[in-house]
């Protein structure tokens, strides 16, 4: 494959990746609210978080610049939104609650912070 094709491969299947993950994460972060004490603990959402960070994170490293994990944010974002988004009756699966909002945020934010944290490398010294 040439350069840019390569690239352009790479760009599509971290999309494809994202999509994926933020449409199954938009099931699963409503469940698993698990009750410790007076409060409950939502494992769906904090397990959906973690998954995203992971992703994101993953491939920032892997990559070592920021094209990918872009690519990978938005397919997040564009997962979550194609269930969340508004139709007739509301949306069906985020609920108006506070576990609802933070997912409709923080995928978000985890990409913000992801990716536009500093890469930084060991320097190496040539004797």
């Amino acid at each position: 494959m040439t350069g840019i094709a390569s690239r352009a491969f790479t760009l599509v299947l971290a999309f494809v990746t994202g999509a994926g993950t933020g449409f199954v994460l938009t099931f699963v972060h409503g469940h698993y609210v698990v009750e410790w004490g007076d409060v409950s603990v939502p494992l769906g959402l904090i397990g959906s978080l973690a998954v995203v960070a992971a992703l994101l994170a993953g491939m920032r490293l892997a990559f070592a610049e920021r094209a990918a994990p872009i690519a990978a944010a938005l397919g997040v974002i564009a997962g979550t939104a194609v269930l969340t988004l508004p139709g007739n009756s509301g949306s069906l699966f985020l609920p108006d609650d506070p576990a609802g909002y933070i997912w409709a945020v923080g995928p978000t934010v985890l990409a913000v912070v992801i990716i536009a944290w500093p890469l930084r490398r060991a320097q190496v010294r040539v004797p």
